[in-house]
């Protein structure tokens, strides 16, 4: 079977990605003539259903590459495992046809990081996994190509550069890719929802493509004799999805290390803002009303999502998040003829250079959290530099910076700004990253001890609203705050 990018809804980071790996795979024989050295494993990760297989496929028909699958079949046989695995190499060295030796779930037969052995077993196949990559050949027309669920695992012997080259991260679906996840599955049904995809995404937070792909079935299996899918049925069905299903998803590494980021972000900016919030996994947030809205002023895509979890709702009954979540920029609204529909083009909201810097020192609490609580950086704070890097444009293109650090790519594009004025503006733009950074830095070494407490209860939670919230944090001593 054939499979296109178009199979692959939402997810479009991850797919142009995708796309410049197939560009480099179809046109190897123009990189291989410019030096370059083709990269000889791939590995998708990610937890479960997230469509790592699907991606695998995909970038098989693309390539159009043999796909040889090494099974896993009974995992107790070490040597009828073993032999597949070394048939599987031998075949696409042999074969005429470009190839992609494919191992799905291969996780589960490996041994972990820290090299404690589930078994002999294991050991043995790390070890002919090891010697038949080395024994590969990135100028050969074939490709070793795999899967897991749990990478932080993995062996580092096994994932270092020169065997495992690429390596790329299948999350659960952002609000964007589950707004086109429904739609693709919806798309298959004659039913009618009474929700809009867009609406009924909102309510799917934390949802894995496959548990998208599910509360549309059983959605349409309880539709009416008309095929009319309401309102109260699907968010009965997302009920029992959150008290049933997704509860029982083991927390995985890339959880704790999202939850130390964002838990960073927000200890950062709580001890500047002390507004309304939601601390919760998740990526593009700093788990602050105030600041989220700040951002995205500069970052379209920033906390498209923030607030959204039906089901789980605040206990305070004067919060102003109210109902099932935040309003983005509705924190601070005083005009009671405010028409709560209206859209927000229609409103203006300003903020000020010291908004946007403690905006940057929050996103920086992140990326020192890692640093300090988990003694490592990981790629997660990709999100967080990108973000800044989008903060600090904002700002000089709004000559918040000075006019003399004013820069336009607009402007640019027909009037070139000299290199002088282009080194001046880049100096500026690092010294406000290592101010921020020296910024939040001591507040997240005052309360690194207690983003250890609070990792765990937000992986579990996966949201926590400011009350439940509050409560936790009087619990475990409070935030500890600079003199």
């Amino acid at each position: 079977m054939n499979y296109r990018l178009a199979d692959i809804a939402g997810y479009a980071q991850e797919k142009e990605e995708l796309k410049r790996l197939c560009e480099i795979i179809n046109n190897r024989d123009i990189y291989l003539e410019r030096g370059a050295k083709l990269p000889k494993g791939i590995i998708f990760y990610g937890e479960t259903g997230t469509g790592k297989t699907l991606f695998a496929k995909v970038m098989a028909s693309i390539c159009k590459l043999e796909m040889i699958n090494i099974d896993l079949g009974n995992m107790a046989d070490k040597s009828s495992l073993l032999k597949r695995i070394k048939k599987a190499f031998d075949s696409a060295r042999k074969s005429n046809k470009p190839t992609m030796i494919f191992f799905d779930e291969m996780d589960k037969v490996l041994p972990n990081v820290s090299e404690e052995y589930y078994s002999d077993h294991s050991k043995a196949i790390l070890a002919q996994l090891l010697t038949l990559i080395d024994g590969m050949n990135s100028n050969k027309n074939f490709i070793f190509v795999a899967t897991c669920n749990d990478y932080e695992n993995l062996p580092s012997t096994l994932v270092r550069p020169g065997r495992i080259d690429k390596k790329i991260h299948i999350g659960r679906p952002d609000y964007p890719s589950r707004v086109e996840i429904l739609k693709f599955y919806a798309g298959k049904t004659s039913c009618t929802f009474e929700m809009t995809m867009e609406e009924l995404a909102k309510l799917c937070n934390r949802f894995s493509c496959a548990a998208l792909e599910t509360l549309v079935n059983e959605c349409v299996l309880q539709s009416d004799k008309n095929g009319f899918i309401s309102e109260k049925l699907i968010k009965e069905r997302i009920l029992e999805s959150k008290s049933e299903d997704l509860p029982r998803r083991m927390p995985t590494q890339a959880d704790m290390i999202n939850a130390c980021r964002n838990i960073g972000c927000f200890i950062v900016a709580r001890s500047l803002n002390s507004g309304d919030y939601l601390l919760r996994l998740g990526n593009n947030t700093v788990c602050n009303l105030y600041f989220n809205a700040t951002i995205s002023q500069y970052d379209d895509d920033f906390d498209d999502e923030d607030g959204i979890d039906f089901g789980i709702q605040p206990d305070d009954e004067d919060s102003e998040t109210g109902g099932i979540g935040f309003r983005d920029r509705n924190y601070d609204n005083e005009d009671d003829n405010y028409n709560d529909d209206e859209d927000d083009d229609n409103c203006s909201f300003y903020y000020t250079k010291a908004d946007y810097l403690n905006a940057i020192c929050a996103l920086m609490g992140g990326y020192v959290a890692e640093e300090l609580v988990l003694n490592k950086l990981y790629d997660n704070t990709y999100y967080l530099l990108t973000t800044v890097d989008c903060i600090l444009s904002g700002m000089s293109r709004d000559g918040l910076m000075g006019l003399d650090l004013r820069y336009s790519s607009d402007r640019n594009d027909d009037i070139k700004y000299t290199q002088e004025k282009l080194n001046k503006v880049n100096a500026e733009f690092d010294k406000i990253i290592d101010d921020c950074y020296k910024k939040a830095k001591p507040i997240i070494e005052a309360n690194a001890e207690l983003i250890k407490k609070l990792i765990p209860i937000l992986v579990e939670k996966g949201n926590i609203f400011k009350p439940e919230c509050e409560k936790i944090l009087n619990e475990l001593g409070g935030i500890k705050t600079l003199s």
